[in-house]
């Protein structure tokens, strides 16, 4: 069973992080904690990172995420090429609510020292989700922060927005086989 958190602050390892919820409109916190895993472990390997937001649209409703899949891997290999990074972290939300197909949404996390601006992210997120013939991925106000490594207060910023991909609202409108949320696992090694 998930746990909801509906308070505004949330305490995951140690740290005690705002958060996009109220009492009405909760965050699960499984999608918080493995958020602020995958930024804590990209800040031990890089000391900036960017994290891009974007939002993906289907035509047509499907039962698994097999296409979120496959995109993940084709834009980290792309990624990957373009600008030499060694790894890619993410997250991803399903929600469906009133329509009769899902949406994603999706945060990457790149490298900040060789990823200057998202426009080129953007770029290869673009290309490839319209290259398989899906509308144009959604681009919200304000899509990327940059986070210095010991700067809580980037930190806190980005992870807020974040948050918001957490919420309660949209989840579970699924087959029993697909998950509501997947984030990448880089690991130290």
């Amino acid at each position: 069973m998930k746990r909801v958190v509906k308070d505004n602050t949330v305490t995951i390892s140690g740290d005690l992080l705002r958060i996009n919820s109220n009492s009405e409109m909760g965050c699960y916190f499984e999608i918080l904690e493995r958020t602020k895993q995958q930024l804590d472990v990209m800040l031990l390997y890089h000391s900036r990172i960017m994290v891009v937001r974007v939002d993906l649209h289907l035509h047509d409703y499907s039962d698994d995420n097999l296409l979120l899949s496959k995109f993940i891997r084709k834009i980290r290999r792309r990624l990957r090429e373009k600008y030499g990074l060694k790894r890619l972290g993410f997250v991803w939300v399903r929600e469906r609510e009133k329509a009769k197909k899902q949406h994603y949404h999706l945060a990457v996390m790149l490298d900040a020292n060789k990823v200057n601006y998202p426009g080129g992210v953007l770029q290869v997120v673009d290309n490839v989700w319209k290259g398989w013939a899906q509308p144009k991925p959604y681009t919200p106000e304000n899509c990327y922060y940059i986070i210095h490594r010991g700067f809580f207060s980037e930190y806190q910023n980005a992870f807020f927005r974040l948050s918001y991909m957490a919420k309660e609202r949209g989840k579970g409108c699924k087959s029993k086989t697909a998950n509501d949320y997947s984030t990448s696992r880089i690991r130290l090694t």
